[in-house]
């Protein structure tokens, strides 16, 4: 069935979008506030111009949106419900034969449609410019050298079992290393060792440049070659790969996740947190829809609804959901539960209350 909103469907909507608004500026605005007054020494210390400033915060905006919209979308589906129940407008709608499940329909609809936008925004418009924001706090509030990320010093890679490279230097923005050794073992005996002074990557393959190539025999017996370049196929590390990130991995986008588990299960480094932070990168986008369902039937009774006490049942409910979410994330990082419950449970639990407080309300 395709939603085709009806004149109330559109009235109810623009009360709730109005509302979403007002809760998205002056909470996002505060938000910023409090993060400028921190901030605020940093930028007199650090001699930062104006427009970098602002700026920064501009693309912090979007970083507010992207951590705290399911809160915008709680509080703004309480405040607007609450208000029309105070009003008795949700009661002169179903005396006039509509019930609780079709004046909530639009809202939840809405919320659905929320949550896959949030889930895009948060995966392909957020992560660059993030990565701006993230360089401006860096670079230009902070003071640190670029070169601390761009040149990466003592990088291990395992290529598969037994065979493994090392890398003495990296530059990120150049493409080109120092001092690679690569090693290839067989029941704990070295078999080959390849060593480069220099290492480029050039169409999307490396090149070592100034090789040495010494090979071993069951009996010890080595064999020497020297060559003015080698192709190295078997390493299949882009330099993205190897250079130093900046920010979490919940800054990432979700293709730059997926590649980072990916090279961290091929070269056999730890993937647990990252793991499941790929799966919060679904779940957590749901949360819009999920607090829509639990706060229309909560809202739609008069003798519960104001400002005041949608207010502070939108904080408890934020404040319960983010606490319980950040436990079960503890717990599986920790491997104290299995990963699947902690990124879903929280979100689950909460769909639960929502269906029964829709079951159980006035219809």
């Amino acid at each position: 069935m395709i939603f085709a909103p009806k004149a109330l469907d559109r009235y109810l909507l623009r009360y709730f979008l109005q509302s979403l608004l007002v809760v998205t500026v002056a909470i996002g605005l505060t938000i910023i506030v409090i993060n400028m007054v921190e901030q605020l020494r940093d930028f007199i210390d650090h001699h930062v111009p104006l427009i970098d400033v602002l700026t920064y915060y501009l693309y912090f905006g979007g970083w507010v949106v992207k951590s705290f919209l399911p809160v915008f979308v709680l509080l703004a589906t309480l405040f607007s419900v609450s208000i029309l129940a105070r009003r008795n407008e949700i009661l002169a709608m179903k005396a006039s034969g509509r019930s609780l499940y079709r004046i909530s329909y639009p809202l939840i609809v809405m919320g659905a449609l929320l949550s896959v936008g949030h889930f895009y925004y948060n995966e392909y418009l957020f992560p660059p410019a993030n990565r701006r924001r993230l360089e401006i706090k860096e670079f230009t509030i902070e003071k640190r050298a670029k070169a601390t990320f761009t040149n990466v010093r003592n990088i291990y890679r395992l290529i598969a079992p037994g065979y493994f490279y090392t890398l003495g230097d990296f530059n990120a923005e150049r493409d080109e290393g120092q001092q690679l050794r690569v090693c290839k073992t067989e029941k704990n005996k070295i078999r080959e060792i390849i060593v480069a002074r220099l290492v480029e990557y050039r169409d999307f393959k490396w090149i070592g440049r100034e090789v040495a190539i010494r090979t071993f025999d069951d009996s010890a017996h080595e064999s020497f070659q020297k060559l003015d370049s080698l192709v190295l196929p078997d390493i299949k590390d882009t330099p993205e790969d190897l250079e130093k990130r900046i920010g979490k991995p919940e800054d990432m986008s979700l293709d730059e996740l997926k590649r980072y588990i990916e090279v961290m299960k091929r070269t056999g480094g730890p993937h647990l947190k990252e793991s499941i932070d790929l799966k919060l990168k679904y779940s957590y986008p749901m949360t819009s829809f999920i607090v829509v369902l639990i706060c229309i039937p909560f809202a739609s009774n008069p003798k519960r609804a104001g400002i005041a006490t949608s207010f502070a049942v939108g904080a408890s409910l934020a404040l319960a959901y983010f606490v319980l979410f950040r436990i079960m994330q503890s717990f599986g990082y920790n491997e104290k539960i299995p990963v699947d419950l902690a990124v879903w449970g929280v979100n689950g639990l909460f769909f639960l209350i929502g269906l029964a407080l829709m079951v159980g309300a006035r219809k």
